[in-house]
C-alpha cells in the first residue's frame, strides 16, 4: 500500500476524501464531514452555525448551503462574500463553539493580505452590480452556446469533419465560459457546462469548493482526481518510469476525461446523491439533435462521440496549462511560506498569462485573469479589471512583486516539467504575484 502524502503546509491534515475510490464530489464532501469537526452543522472559523432555515433564502441559491452541511466552509464563506453583510448576519445562526481545531491552517486576519484586499475591492466595485453577471459576459456566453449547437447540427447534417472541428472549439469555449457562471448565484447559463457530459453540480464542489480554495495542495481535487495517471505534486518516490508514463499518456487522459467524468456523474447521481435533476438531461441535448438531423442515428452518435473527445482534449489542455502547473509555482511538498494568509497562499499557486489576460473574450474562454479570479471567484470576469488597482496597492503594501505573469508557451512546457518533477523545492520562492 502506497504511503500517504504529508502536506508541507504546517497544520494541513490529510483529507479523507482523497481516498474515495472514484474521487467524486460526494466523496470529497463526505471526507470533509469526517475531518472538519462541524458536528452536522456548518463551521466558520471556530464557530458552529445552523444554516438549515437560511438555505431557502440564501441569495446564492440553496445548493451551496445544502451541499456543505456538516463541513467547514470558512474559506468559501470568506471569498464568496465581498461585502460584510454575510458576516453581520452569521451570528443569528450561531449554535456553539467548535470543540476541535480546524483541518486547515489558512488565516484571514483583519490586517492580513486578503482582508485588506477585499476591503479595497468593495470600494472598487461600489458602482457596479457585481452580484450579477455582466451583460458582456452573458452575450458572449449565449453567442458561443448558439454557435456550438448550430455547428454541431450542421456537422451532423452534412457529415462535415471540418465543421465538427469548429464545433468542438465552440463547445469548449462554451463550457469554459460556463464556469464563470456556476461560481455565481444559480442561473441557467451555468448549465451550458453540462453540454460536455461534465456536471455543473460536481464542479461546484471539485472546482469551486476544492480547487479554488486549496490549489495545488493535497485538498485540491483537480490535482488528485488525475492520480495515479498524472501526478503533479513533487514526491521523491515518483520514479522515472512513472514520470515518463504520465508524459506519454497525458494526451489520452485529456481526450477521455469527459467520458470518465460522465461515468462518475451518473454513478454519483444514482448511488451517492440519489437525486437526479433536470440538469442531468442536458448532456443528451447535443447527441439527440445531431442524431435527428444525421443520415442515421448511429452516424449522428458517432459524430457526437468525436465532438466530445475533441472538446475534452482542448478543454483539459487549456485548463491544465492555464495557470497552476510549472516548477516555479508552489505545489504541496515545496517549502511553504511562513505567512499562511489565504490570499497569499492562493497567489503562490497561480500565475497570469500575457496576452490572454488582455482580452475579455480570451479571459472568459481560456481561464484568464486567474489570480484575481481565485481571490474573487464569485465576481464576474468582466468586473475583475476594476479590481486591479486594489490588487496592486495591496501587493505593494505587503511587499509582493507584480512580475509573475508567464507566456502560454512557458505554462504549456512547465506543465510537462511539473509532471516530471520529483524533488520538492527547498528554497522559498514566494515573492511574486500576477492578476
Amino acid at each position: 500500500m502506497a504511503k500517504k502524502l504529508e502536506s508541507s503546509i504546517p497544520g494541513m491534515r490529510y483529507p479523507s476524501g482523497r481516498d474515495h475510490f472514484l474521487k467524486t464530489a460526494w466523496g470529497f464532501l463526505e471526507g470533509r464531514r469526517k475531518d472538519d469537526g462541524a458536528e452536522g452543522l456548518w463551521r466558520v472559523h471556530d464557530g458552529l452555525y445552523d444554516l438549515e432555515s437560511f438555505a431557502a433564502t440564501h441569495p446564492g441559491g440553496a445548493e451551496w448551503i445544502a451541499m456543505t452541511k456538516g463541513t467547514d466552509i470558512t474559506e468559501a464563506f470568506e471569498c464568496h462574500h465581498i461585502t460584510d453583510r454575510a458576516e453581520r448576519l452569521l451570528p443569528k445562526f450561531f449554535v456553539r463553539p467548535a470543540t476541535s481545531q480546524r483541518s486547515l491552517p489558512y488565516t484571514f486576519a483583519p490586517d492580513g493580505f486578503y482582508r485588506r484586499f477585499k476591503g479595497r475591492v468593495r470600494e472598487a466595485l461600489k458602482n457596479v452590480d457585481y452580484h450579477r453577471p455582466a451583460t458582456s459576459s452573458k452575450l458572449i456566453a449565449d453567442s458561443l452556446a448558439a454557435m456550438a449547437l448550430a455547428t454541431a447540427v450542421a456537422a451532423a447534417a452534412y457529415k462535415s469533419w471540418s465543421v465538427l472541428v469548429l464545433s468542438s472549439i465552440f463547445l469548449t469555449w462554451t463550457v469554459i465560459i460556463a464556469h464563470n457562471f456556476f461560481h455565481q448565484r444559480d442561473n441557467f447559463r451555468m448549465y451550458y457546462f453540462d453540454l460536455s457530459l461534465m456536471s455543473s453540480k460536481e464542479w461546484r464542489v471539485s472546482h469551486s469548493l476544492s480547487h479554488h480554495l486549496y490549489p495545488n495542495t493535497l485538498w485540491d481535487m483537480e490535482v488528485y482526481a488525475f492520480e495515479p495517471f498524472l501526478e503533479f505534486l513533487p514526491r521523491p518516490d515518483k520514479s522515472w518510469p512513472r514520470r515518463a508514463l504520465s508524459l506519454l499518456i497525458s494526451p489520452t487522459v485529456m481526450t477521455v476525461a469527459y467520458f470518465g467524468q460522465a461515468v462518475k456523474r451518473y454513478y454519483s447521481i444514482l448511488c451517492e446523491w440519489r437525486s437526479p435533476e433536470l440538469r442531468d438531461l442536458v448532456p443528451f441535448l447535443l447527441p439527440a439533435a445531431m442524431s435527428w438531423v444525421a443520415s442515421s442515428p448511429s452516424q449522428g452518435l458517432e459524430l457526437w462521440l468525436v465532438l466530445i473527445a475533441a472538446s475534452s482534449f482542448i478543454f483539459h489542455f487549456v485548463g491544465l496549462t492555464a495557470a497552476h502547473h510549472h516548477p516555479e509555482i508552489f505545489h504541496d511538498g515545496d517549502v511553504c511560506r511562513k505567512d499562511l494568509d489565504w490570499g497569499l497562499m492562493e497567489l503562490d499557486a497561480v500565475r497570469g498569462r500575457r496576452l490572454v489576460d488582455e482580452s475579455l473574450f480570451l479571459i472568459l474562454t481560456n481561464f484568464g485573469s486567474h489570480g484575481l479570479h481565485h481571490l474573487l471567484p464569485t465576481v464576474d470576469h468582466a468586473y475583475l479589471e476594476l479590481c486591479v488597482p486594489a490588487f496592486r496597492e495591496t501587493c505593494r503594501e505587503f511587499g509582493v512583486k507584480l512580475n509573475a505573469s508567464m507566456t502560454s508557451w512557458q505554462l504549456i512546457r512547465g506543465q510537462y516539467e511539473q509532471l516530471a518533477r520529483a524533488e520538492p523545492r527547498a528554497e522559498n520562492f514566494h515573492k511574486t504575484a500576477a492578476a
